[in-house]
């Protein structure tokens, strides 16, 4: 098990793990053997990278689950008030570990809230001291398993998000309050589920709104545990789609646009991604064009990204209709509980399902791309500034033509990179020398570098304008240099400048640091409390939390290079 190279910081070494994972890599030989040889050159030399390609044609990413299309009403009618509410979680997590087995990424609740009051409003509950009581408690239970249960493949916990806040009903509100409060108290350890608080005036955002107690407990728990995240409904991109059918998926997936009916993230998900290698393209074009001006350069650099993003098309078209010809008897937990949007029991061909989800084009290295090609980083001047917003725009309307051409729900997706911020530099100084691969590290996406330490209100204004170009998911984050616990304000108005510049979604980071001999909680490499050194760190890595001991190589060398947005 000392060889297994693991790809993501949420994999623990185990037996069976160990045994899955000789088993993946295998397959991936094999099917980068029998694809298009030009995509699987592609991605051995690292200019793209085929995300879960141990999948490939085999089953789609995520999903967004339809819960109450198929939840078992009918059954639910015997039980007593408790076991209601006991077996409704029972069921959550028996859909969370089938589909784990189904599909290759994470499952997101669009409206944990709502859909727990809709579901207990059907089942005759009502909201009385008891029932309550016995909903915290299982909620709480509910969250242990999810952060106890490293069950898939042996060795993975269970990637699940929570996107709650809206509901204003007595359950709802409960289900959004005990989340809260049980997360934001728990121990550092706890890092799981992903939770998605939802800001939208008239219901949360402002102190006359019904459940803006719901979001100040959710600024409480993000001051001390970085989590919840938040999607902010009134901004520019979420701004005309209904809060209750927007939902995030995982680290950033976005699914709204739908080219087969309406606009909305339930029971819909990512069917894949592919990654392009944006500072490659940009060493090829250095190493070939060094006398020529930057607007030349520019120019050159989108066409060559264009070349590759029509291989990758490709690709994506060929994993789709591969997929597509599987029989619904491949999907048992879908076919059951009818999660797709669609009807996946009835339907003569997965097509009619799959076409909903989408086929997202990602990039990573904006910055490093636009220094190499300019010698400045991307938030240093107005002018590189307005370059490498029109550079996003350029693949926008490039994918929008995908989208178009071939009738499909191509997105641009602005990618968070955990192993390939490091596979792709490690690969790329094989072949160049430039300072921007000697960190070993790209940044994700559009963002500004992580050391740039620009004030996270000019960081806010600086990545705003990208996020309603990448309708296929992105984020952006503020890098503290402690737990703000006492200053829920500073959070509020970082919540409030990235609403009025465009950010659909926004992370707050901090490190957090806790001693495992005696519990003390803080930012130290000594306990400050009893002088221990076991030291549990916890910190965000592609949109996830997760213990530092186990990021990969490039994401280890990141951490190392962040400064604080002060």
């Amino acid at each position: 098990m000392k060889g297994i190279q693991f790809d993501n910081a949420s994999q623990r070494k185990t037996y069976v793990g160990a045994v899955y994972e000789i088993g993946t890599d295998a397959i991936k030989k094999q099917i980068l053997s029998e694809i298009d040889p030009e995509a699987a050159d592609l991605h051995r030399s690292g200019k793209i990278h085929l995300h879960d390609l141990e999948a490939y044609g085999k089953t789609y990413n995520c999903l967004t689950l339809d819960l109450l299309k198929g939840f078992p009403f009918e059954r639910f009618e015997q039980y007593s008030d408790s076991r209601k509410i006991m077996e409704t979680f029972n069921y959550f997590r028996r859909m969370i570990v089938e589909l784990a087995n189904e599909q290759s990424g994470g499952m997101g609740f669009a409206n944990f809230d709502e859909d727990i009051s809709r579901i207990f409003k059907r089942c005759s509950l009502s909201p009385t001291d008891y029932n309550l009581i016995t909903l915290r408690e299982n909620i709480e239970s509910f969250i242990d398993w999810i952060n106890n249960a490293r069950e898939r493949c042996g060795q993975v916990s269970y990637y699940v998000s929570l996107n709650l806040g809206l509901s204003e009903n007595d359950f709802g509100r409960a289900v959004s309050k005990f989340v809260l409060e049980y997360f934001g108290n728990s121990s550092p350890e706890y890092i799981r589920p992903n939770i998605i608080f939802k800001v939208k005036s008239g219901i949360n955002h402002d102190p006359k709104d019904p459940n803006y107690d719901l979001f100040q407990l959710a600024l409480s728990s993000t001051s001390r545990k970085m989590v919840p995240t938040y999607l902010l409904c009134d901004s520019a991109p979420n701004i005309n789609v209904d809060a209750s059918k927007i939902g995030i998926m995982g680290c950033r997936t976005r699914v709204v646009q739908n080219e087969f009916g309406e606009d909305t993230t339930i029971g819909r998900g990512n069917i894949d991604y592919i990654t392009i290698n944006l500072p490659r393209i940009a060493l090829e074009i250095d190493s070939m064009n060094r006398d020529s001006d930057t607007e030349e350069r520019i120019r050159l650099f989108k066409e060559a990204w264009l070349e590759t993003a029509n291989s990758v098309k490709l690709s994506l078209l060929d994993r789709y209709n591969r997929l597509s010809q599987l029989d619904v008897e491949d999907f048992p937990c879908n076919s059951a509980h009818n999660l797709w949007l669609g009807d996946v029991q009835n339907c003569r061909s997965l097509n009619e399902i799959f076409k909903n989800g989408t086929l997202s084009i990602g990039f990573i290295g904006l910055s490093e791309a636009i220094e190499i090609l300019t010698g400045k980083r991307f938030y240093e001047s107005q002018e590189t500034c307005d370059v490498s917003l029109d550079f996003v725009r350029f693949m926008r309307q490039t994918v929008d033509r995908f989208r178009k051409e071939n009738g499909l729900n191509f997105s641009l997706l602005a990618t968070s990179g955990e192993y390939i911020s490091g596979r792709f530099p490690d690969l790329d100084a094989k072949l160049f020398n430039h300072p921007v691969i000697e960190k070993g590290f790209y940044t994700n996406s559009f963002h500004a570098n992580v050391d740039s330490g620009l004030s996270p209100f000019d960081k806010i204004r600086l990545e705003g304008p990208f996020h309603i170009l990448c309708n296929g998911g992105c984020i952006s984050y503020v890098e503290f240099s402690s737990a703000p616990l006492t200053n829920t304000l500073a959070i509020l108005d970082i919540i409030n400048v990235a609403v009025k510049n465009g950010v659909s979604y926004l992370g707050i980071n901090f490190p957090v640091d806790s001693c495992l001999s005696c519990g003390q909680s803080g930012v130290f490499d000594q306990c400050p409390n009893c002088g221990g050194n076991k030291i549990k760190r916890i910190r965000r890595v592609s949109g996830y939390l997760e213990d530092l001991e186990f990021f990969t190589k490039g994401k280890k060398a990141e951490v190392a290079t962040r400064r604080s947005n002060k």
